[in-house]
């Protein structure tokens, strides 16, 4: 709980946009794998203008110490 909270923070402070608007915004960017068969499909989603406005903003991600 005190992680998500963590993170939630982070992204309000990084994009100067509410966590209600990156819930809102973010929650729908989820894909799927769906296996029927021997058959896998990949479904991802379209992201928004809002969404990639969002994303836009964040730093980018560096690995490594």
């Amino acid at each position: 709980m005190f992680a998500a909270l963590a993170v939630a923070r982070y992204l309000q402070e990084q994009t100067d946009v509410t966590i209600k608007k990156l819930v809102q915004n973010l929650r729908p960017l989820r894909s799927v794998v769906i296996g029927i068969g021997d058959q896998t499909i990949t479904a991802d989603p379209t992201i928004g203008a809002d969404a990639r406005a969002i994303l836009d903003r964040l730093p980018p991600i560096t690995l490594g110490h």
